[in-house]
């Protein structure tokens, strides 16, 4: 009895022939799959596979895949994904520069086998490119491009019989150039509905850096967001941010994403970047990307991403970092300009305010001045000096907004009030003449509050333009106001104010403040006067100096609302006890 014939790897046996297990599909949506089972029920061929290519023909990848059987699978598999070789082609580049199908009834046959033999040992090598060849040699193949309605190529589809006595024709080959056709149209849709998603998606990314780099008015957040959404949106393993930074000739790095990002990139190429103002990318491994980061004519540093190994990053994907970078610009120019203006800000407030209180012999203080949370130096104003008398003035006050220019204001409102208090023994009259000199420097829309008092042996002498009602705590805890309120600063030439003179008896105290405390806000409820007015209680009793009672005094209106969007100022005054 003769011994059966051995069947060669990759080929079909009897009973695999017969059980024909297909390939299952990744899924019945897929349109290329389902054109591979119409073909299975079309045509019997032992596989089909739809392989891609990229634009620059670089990238060979399986689009969709069938196969007759798992030793077909073996065979075949490994040949699939791979690098385009135009110097060595196979069946897909073969197919692709000829621009028309290739029939092979018997591959062993065809002038270029020896070729396509090399080529498979090139990508598949020693026993695995044989057990191939032996898979092709006697069988048949058909190789299509696969091509739009205008001409472009988007791969191929390859079609393998093993059967020897059923060899593919000229027939079979029609009906694989309909079905290519027919692929192309599910290709072209899928890489417009692709590249649809993808715009979609990376339109929603910078939406979501645009919003992440202006929720910070820091320049170090700004770096590090910038900086985080270029390493997402590119898929890069690297990334730097380096700026160039005052004074400086050199970039700097002032922000890195991923292992070791600062290395991996080139130093040479930022200043190229930096001199040319253009963007660069670099095909070499790693491959990386560099654009610079300018808003018109302000140019604020590099923004550089880099990825190790796979393909180099395109022109597409360079156009995103660019608009990032825009993105960046934008953040890093408002974070510097808001710097510089809180810097001003605080300049103009605390360049009238002494660094310490001076010392009164009757009397203890208390000074507390908190800016709103993210805010540069606002419209509050205060202070306390000695006049020539001896007596010591007191000042608290407001300007509405922030900023620089109403830090500016109420730096101009606070020097004009303490300027007339010098030769003027008359709270209300300094406040009258200071209204006459703001007059005329004011915008038309702006007005100042101001409380004013001097002190005096036994109490405070004082007078109000509008501003509020500091609260007066006697000794026995009884509870009152500084009444007495005129207008505002700068909304009448000749208005007139009233002195006013509250007697202190030993440790009464007296506490002045801005609409920061009262208004402080949470879940659209006010903090209000009620509130400050048994926090004040609360804290005389708990506080060992005037300057713990305005901080706990302030530590219960920021418990209360968690956060204060306006400069808050506290003054608190008190009389000694008698020794």
């Amino acid at each position: 009895m003769m011994a059966p014939k051995a069947t060669p790897p990759g080929v079909e046996s009897m009973g695999e022939r017969a059980s024909r297990a297909p390939t299952p599909p990744s899924g019945p949506a897929d349109p290329l799959e389902l054109l591979l089972e119409h073909l299975n029920a079309l045509l019997r061929v032992d596989a089909a596979a739809f392989l891609a290519v990229d634009s620059q023909r670089s990238r060979i990848e399986p689009a969709a895949q069938w196969f007759a059987s798992a030793s077909m699978r073996e065979a075949l598999g490994p040949t699939l994904s791979r690098p385009y070789d135009r110097e060595l082609p196979g069946l897909v580049e073969t197919a692709v520069e000829r621009g028309r199908p290739l029939l092979l009834s018997r591959v062993e046959d065809w002038e270029a086998a020896p070729q396509l033999r090399a080529h498979f040992e090139r990508h598949v090598g020693g026993t695995g490119a044989a057990d191939l060849w032996e898979v092709f040699n006697r069988g048949s193949v058909i190789a299509c491009p696969v091509r739009t309605p205008v001409g472009q190529t988007l791969g191929a589809l390859i079609v393998a019989s093993s059967d020897h006595e059923r060899t593919l024709l000229e027939a079979d080959l029609r009906l694989i150039e309909v079905l290519a056709d027919l692929a192309a149209l599910a290709l072209e849709r899928s890489e417009r509905l692709s590249a649809d998603a993808t715009r979609d998606r990376i339109e929603t990314q910078l939406e979501r850096a645009a919003e992440a780099m202006s929720g910070t008015l820091e320049t170090e957040g700004v770096y590090a967001r910038a900086v985080e959404h270029a390493a997402a949106l590119t898929g890069a393993d690297h990334g730097l941010l380096s700026r160039l930074l005052p004074g400086a000739s050199r970039l700097a790095a002032v922000a890195s994403w991923g292992p070791a990002g600062e290395e991996r990139i080139d130093a040479a190429v930022l200043g190229e970047v930096a001199r040319s103002r253009e963007p660069q990318v670099r095909a070499e491994n790693p491959t990386s990307m560099h654009v610079p980061i300018t808003l018109g004519p302000r140019f604020f540093g590099v923004l550089s991403v880099a990825r190790d190994g796979g393909p180099a990053f395109d022109e597409e994907m360079l156009d995103v970092l660019q608009k990032l970078a825009q993105i960046a610009a934008a953040g890093i120019a408002n974070a510097i300009d808001f710097e510089r203006e809180r810097r001003i800000a605080r300049a103009l407030t605390h360049g009238f305010v002494p660094e310490s209180l001076p010392p009164v012999e009757q009397y203890e203080l208390g000074l507390l001045y908190e800016p709103a949370d993210g805010q540069p130096t606002g419209g509050d104003l205060y202070g306390v000096w000695a006049m020539p008398t001896g007596q010591v003035a007191l000042l608290i006050g407001d300007v509405a907004g922030k900023g620089v220019e109403t830090a500016a204001l109420s730096a101009m409102a606070r020097f004009f009030i303490e300027a007339r208090s010098w030769d003027c023994e008359s709270p209300a009259e300094v406040l009258a003449q200071a209204n006459t000199m703001l007059g005329s420097r004011l915008p038309s829309d702006t007005f100042v509050t101001a409380f004013f008092a001097l002190l005096t042996q036994d109490g405070v002498r004082y007078a109000n333009a509008g501003h509020l009602a500091p609260l007066v705590l006697r000794a026995s805890n009884e509870l009152g106001e500084a009444g007495g309120r005129g207008l505002p600063l700068g909304v009448q030439n000749d208005a007139t104010y009233q002195d006013r003179r509250i007697d202190f008896a030993p440790g009464d105290l007296m506490l002045a403040f801005t609409d920061g405390l009262v208004e402080a806000r949470h879940g659209g409820q006010l903090y209000g006067s009620e509130r400050l007015e048994d926090a004040l209680v609360e804290a005389s009793s708990l506080a060992p100096d005037l300057d713990q009672l305005v901080r706990v005094v302030f530590d219960d209106v920021l418990h209360w609302a968690g956060a204060l969007n306006d400069d808050t100022v506290a003054l608190a005054v008190r009389r000694r006890p008698l020794k």
